[in-house]
């Protein structure tokens, strides 16, 4: 079960669960449940994202892939 608000009109969401009509606030499944639990619309201190400095490049099947794998584990659990 998904639980969204169109109130915040972003399709965003965890897992598989986006491409709705507002932001997911809720999902609930087998044995997990995700819970949104902090929204924070238009800070006022900007948000600076710096550049990765270390790490793996990675295409972006590769990183579908690895969080795939990811939601998979975590479902076993």
């Amino acid at each position: 079960m998904v639980w969204f608000t169109s109130i915040i009109p972003v399709s965003f969401g965890p897992k598989d669960f986006n491409g709705l009509l507002g932001l997911v606030l809720l999902v609930e499944m087998k044995k997990r449940t995700i819970t949104a639990s902090k929204i924070v619309l238009n800070p006022k201190k900007k948000i600076k994202i710096k550049k990765p400095t270390k790490g793996k490049k990675m295409t972006a099947e590769e990183a579908r892939k690895r969080g795939e794998a990811f939601w998979k584990s975590i479902e076993k659990q």
